[in-house]
């Protein structure tokens, strides 16, 4: 009696301390060997305790306690660890709806487990019980349906024209193209509902773009469709790796994380071990890729007012860190445009300039995160996945005061069972452990005459043994139990505030994902266009397709090889119908649901197949509508020919101007006679109201249309060789062939013998002469193919000798090259004959000035001989060529026959390889050797070096083609350069008398004069010594200056120059008043020995 109260006092005690539901519940289940306790029910989540009434059987007891060693269902391994304890996260938003539910779980639990199904299921139990009371309902209604007649039915042209169409493949194709959920929805609420899906025939002119979040998949107006290709076009080069940027934090996603510097230093250890975000990777696609953005599951729970758990939580979190990742991605995107506005203003080429992005940025600006939220979600958990202790002190604090109480109660029952006095009274007959653990309390088993050493949890099976709760740990393990129930009621209210915190911002976090989506589905569109090798086409709102090459997307989609593409046009110029003819398995319905296809494709935004590099043009159509088979239907009463002309009557009551209509074998299903007559009352109605028309027939009547009106254009599927090409050839008229593809199908060849002598004359004959038209025909394109062929080789030949000439060329300039780096060798020396020259003029007295000048001239001159040195090379070439001109017209004297005799005054011309070299010169004194004035400059030479000028032109002529190309193609430097080439081959004995110099010209000449207007003191300085030094090489000995007056500084200047000049200056002044007096100024030049120059 005494144990039984002391049982039903802790029972009572402790029901506020439930067992947690955790992983480890499974250690409650029961290790018995009794079949009436293995078959208990298992315990259901939302039970909070395990409260066993006292009011049982003894069996039922006994088969409690029952267990191996020493274990039983009440009694378990003791479970005090250094592990925090984990709570399930409350159910309800509302305490008080979650208090009433654990009542009913644990009444269920205690009560119902007895009472079989009905008990359980309650109110629901009527649902099987009363399920097949209306089961013949379905066949009844039916039977009882009102038959409708076929007049008053009605149609969803919308539904109608995907489904013949097969729109869906490529839908389906764009869904598993893009990686969110939510991208998927986009795409499928284009069929399913989507706002856009009404208005692809309703006459509307709403433009849903406006909120670029809920963007649906189909453009309503023709704006839209260009804001999806410019989208299109922006993401394709990123994802191509063309735009180069850098994705770098941004500082209003570093402000967001600055919120983080408010919480505890300690902070930084909880997120020690989280990945910390890339601070700089290159630019490309959005960083979405990899993330679901499922919020339906979520969404479904915060429906219910129910709390959402870690999961749920963290999967939020990790949405909100990918949203600020693609914040950060369109800042690096104003960077690039920036830098592209930065390009334009300081007009560079435009090819340097990048793609610059505005549809994808209005996608990323949509994007908005709460600091408080993201700071708040992202600091929720620690890296064990648990509520942080340390972002929510209260939760930190009531851990670490259970593991507290959990280490002292060990401890006190450790010092327990080693005490002499204990020992001596525990039961150890039946060998199992001395510590156990019953409803979260520790027990040991001591004997039967010794329960009084605490509070009596449970007995052995025997009696003998008692498990007693120590009187020292009752008071710490009620604390503990105290603690466990307050960690857990806060741990309760943080899960509901971070739920009530993610429904406050519900609409932000929803937007978010939207905005992602809308980036997916971009990303999407880019793959699907890719796979199906298209090409963005021109949109306008003029009713034209015009597409080269185009193949049937959905056959692409299939992996089919080998998809033949053919060139479709309609809506230009006048026309606005086409027919399309041809044989049956043909290819014509295939072309008539092309063009379906690729109008839904350009309002989509999706790329549309087309021949590389080719532009396609696909315009806006609204509405599409399409008629493609049967709509033959027994539950509906409708015929086939009935079928068409319900579809026929709901086109013409939905199309427009600019709408796009596909007919498959308009007419067909009645009287051929009557379906033609309706068939073309019913184009030109069509056509009337400005709609564009393409349709397929096997009627004569039809084909010749285009014959008739200019608003229709035919077009015919090749038919080669008895068999189908499936290539449009537009402006052909097809035959049926129908014969020939029973011929093809094998049908009996008596049958097919038979319908041939069955055919008419006329029809007969007609087929032959399209069969021999066609065989002409494919004569002559065969011969325009071998003709393009050879096209092709010939403009291959023209491209490989291209290459060999560029080769050449190449290998002309490398040796061009080579001849410059002599060139330059050769310069060198002469560069080191300057210095020499300058060391004397050091040596001289000149002052330090001029010499710092004269090295500052040699530098000049080697720079700028250098970047003319390849083009010296060719140059030198024509030169020689020149000379070798004069060498075959010339004679050296000493050569000529018989004796002949120099006088003064005679004119010869200099054939000695120099300077000189086929000038004219006057011979001045005769002797051993002669002196000749060559251009004023005296020299002398042998009658080896002279020879007289030819009889016809004279030398003057060949000297002056050699002085033409020196002075049209050479700039003064590269004429001193190849002077400087000239001399070191030959030398000239020059003559430097007084009497030499040419005294006489002092009239000023622009020959002698040096103009300096327009530049600055060192320009005009430099120009004046080349005069100078130009000067005295022709034996002149003056030079006139133009500066002009203007504010006189240049003419202060060169004249202060002048005055200090000790090398070229003998006297200078003011122009006499005749040659401009105070603009120019006039100098006399020393004479110099030009070996010294």
């Amino acid at each position: 009696m005494k144990f039984v109260q002391a049982l039903l006092v802790v029972s009572s005690t402790s029901s506020a301390f439930h067992v947690p539901h955790s992983p480890k519940r499974s250690l409650l289940r029961s290790t018995a060997q009794n079949s009436e306790a293995a078959s208990l029910p298992p315990v259901p989540p939302s039970s909070p305790s395990i409260d066993f009434p006292p009011s049982k059987s003894t069996s039922f007891q006994r088969s409690l306690r029952a267990g191996e060693e020493g274990y039983s269902l009440i009694r378990r391994p003791v479970s005090f660890d250094d592990s925090d304890p984990i709570f399930q996260a409350p159910k309800s938003l509302d305490e008080e709806e979650e208090a009433r539910r654990n009542d009913v779980n644990r009444e269920w639990f205690e009560g119902g487990r007895m009472k079989g199904v009905g008990a359980v299921l309650g109110e629901y139990a009527a649902v099987f019980d009363g399920g097949s009371k209306d089961s013949g309902s379905g066949m009844d209604g039916k039977k009882n349906k009102k038959r409708q007649r076929e007049e008053d039915q009605q149609l969803d042209m919308h539904l109608r024209t995907l489904e013949t169409l097969d729109y869906r493949l490529v839908l389906k194709a764009l869904s598993e193209e893009c990686s969110t959920v939510k991208g998927k929805e986009i795409v499928w609420n284009s069929i399913h509902g989507g706002a856009a899906s009404s208005n692809n025939y309703a006459d509307s002119e709403t433009d849903l773009d406006s909120d670029v979040t809920t963007m649906p998949l189909t453009a309503t107006t023709l704006q839209g469709v260009h804001r999806r290709y410019d989208a299109l076009r922006e993401m394709e080069a990123l994802m191509d790796g063309r735009v180069d940027g850098w994705i770098i934090p941004c500082n209003r996603n570093e402000q967001l994380l600055q919120s983080n510097q408010s919480r505890p230093s300690n902070t930084s250890s909880n997120n020690s071990g989280k990945k910390k975000r890339p601070q700089r990777k290159p630019l490309g696609r959005p960083p979405i890729e990899g993330m679901s953005f499922d919020l339906r599951p979520i969404l479904d729970i915060l429906d219910r007012n129910e709390v959402l758990e870690g999961p749920e939580i963290l999967e939020i979190a990790t949405m909100l860190e990918c949203c600020m990742d693609v914040l950060d991605w369109g800042e690096a995107l104003r960077v690039v445009n920036e830098e592209n506005e930065q390009k334009q203003q300081q007009q560079q080429q435009p090819e340097l300039h990048q793609q610059s992005f505005v549809e994808l940025l209005k996608f990323t600006e949509a994007i908005e995160i709460d600091p408080t939220l993201f700071s708040l979600l992202t600091n929720a958990f620690d890296d064990e996945g648990k509520l942080s202790g340390i972002t929510f002190p209260t939760i930190g604090r009531l851990r670490s005061k259970v593991r507290t109480l959990k280490q002292s109660i060990l401890s006190s029952i450790d010092s327990l069972l080693a005490s002499p006095s204990v020992q001596s009274k525990l039961a150890l007959e039946s060998g199992g452990a001395l510590t156990m653990e019953i409803n979260g309390r520790i027990v040991i088993p001591v004997q039967q005459r010794y329960q009084n050493l605490g509070i009596v949890h449970d007995a052995s099976r025997s009696g003998k043994t008692a498990y007693v709760e120590p009187t020292e740990v009752v008071g710490p393990t009620n604390e503990l139990r105290q603690a466990e129930a307050e960690l857990r009621a806060e741990e309760a209210r943080v899960w509901r505030e971070l739920t009530e915190t993610i429904i406050t911002h519900r609409e932000e976090i929803e937007r978010n994902v939207d905005a992602v989506a809308q980036l997916d589905v971009v990303m999407g569109r880019v793959k699907l266009g890719k796979r199906l090798e298209g090409v963005v086409p021109v949109v306008r709102d003029e009713g034209v397709v015009s597409v080269k090459g185009a193949r049937h997307p959905i056959l692409l989609l299939r992996g089919i090889e080998g998809v033949v593409g053919s060139d479709v046009e309609i809506g230009m110029g006048e026309n606005q119908g086409l027919i399309l003819t041809g044989p049956n398995s043909g290819g014509k319905t295939v072309i008539l649901k092309l063009l379906g296809l690729y109008a839904f494709m350009a309002k989509d935004g999706i790329p549309v197949p087309s021949k590389a590099y080719e532009t396609a043009r696909v315009d806006f159509f609204a509405p599409i509508l399409a008629d493609i088979g049967d709509l033959q239907s027994v539950d509906g009463d409708l015929s086939t020919f009935s079928g068409h002309l319900l579809v026929c009557r709901e086109v013409l009551k939905a199309s427009k101007k600019n709408s796009l209509v596909l007919m498959d074998e308009l007419g067909s299903g009645t009287d051929p006679n009557q379906g033609v007559a309706i068939a073309r009352a019913l184009l030109e109605a069509l056509l009337d109201k400005g709609c564009r028309v393409a349709i397929t027939t096997h009627y004569l009547e039809l084909k010749q249309l285009a014959s008739s009106d200019s608003r229709f254009a035919v077009a015919g599927m090749q038919f080669l060789g008895g068999m189908p090409t499936y290539k449009l050839i537009p402006g052909m008229i097809g035959e049926s062939f129908a014969l020939a593809v029973a011929e093809r199908l094998k049908l009996p060849q008596s049958v097919i013998t038979r319908a041939n002598e069955l055919l008419d004359t006329d029809t007969r004959k007609m087929g032959e002469l399209i069969r021999d038209l066609e065989d002409q025909k494919l004569l002559v394109e065969q011969k325009g193919e071998e003709l393009k062929k050879r096209e092709m080789e010939l403009l291959e030949l023209k491209a490989d000798m291209k290459r060999q000439q560029e080769r050449l060329e190449a290998k002309q300039l490398n040796a061009r090259r080579e001849e410059a780096k002599k060139f330059a060798a050769k310069l060198e020396e002469k560069e080191r004959l300057l210095e020499d020259i300058l060391e004397k003029l050091k040596g001289s007295g000149a002052s330090k000035k001029v010499v710092a000048e004269s090295w500052n001239d040699i530098r000049i001159v080697k720079r700028e001989a250098l970047n003319e040195a390849e083009n010296l090379p060719g140059i030198m070439s024509r030169l020689q060529q020149q000379q070798q001109q004069i060498q075959m017209e010339l004679v050296p004297i000493s050569e000529m026959k018989g004796i002949v005799n120099l006088n003064v005054d005679d004119k010869i011309i200099v054939c000695k390889k120099g300077a000189f070299y086929g000038k004219e010169g006057i011979v001045k004194e005769v002797g051993k050797k002669i002196q000749v004035s060559v251009d004023g400059v005296p020299v002398r030479l042998t009658t080896k070096e002279l020879a007289f000028p030819p009889k016809t032109g004279g030398a003057n002529s060949l000297s002056s083609n050699i002085d033409s190309i020196r002075e049209t193609t050479l700039t003064k430097l590269a004429k001193r350069g190849i002077d400087l080439e000239s001399t070191d081959e030959a030398s000239v004995d020059v003559v430097s008398s007084s009497k030499s110099r040419d005294r006489g010209i002092t009239m000023r000449m622009d020959s002698n004069t040096v103009n300096c207007i327009g530049m600055n003191f060192e320009e005009s300085k430099r120009k004046c010594i080349d005069a100078f030094s130009k000067a005295t090489m022709n034996n002149r000995s003056l030079v006139y200056i133009l500066h002009g007056h203007g504010t006189g500084v240049l003419k202060q200047k060169i004249r202060t120059w002048l005055s200090s000049d000790r090398r070229w200056v003998k006297s200078f002044g003011p122009a006499e008043q005749a040659d401009g007096g105070e603009a120019l100024t006039r100098v006399e030049l020393k004479k110099q020995n030009l070996f010294e120059l």
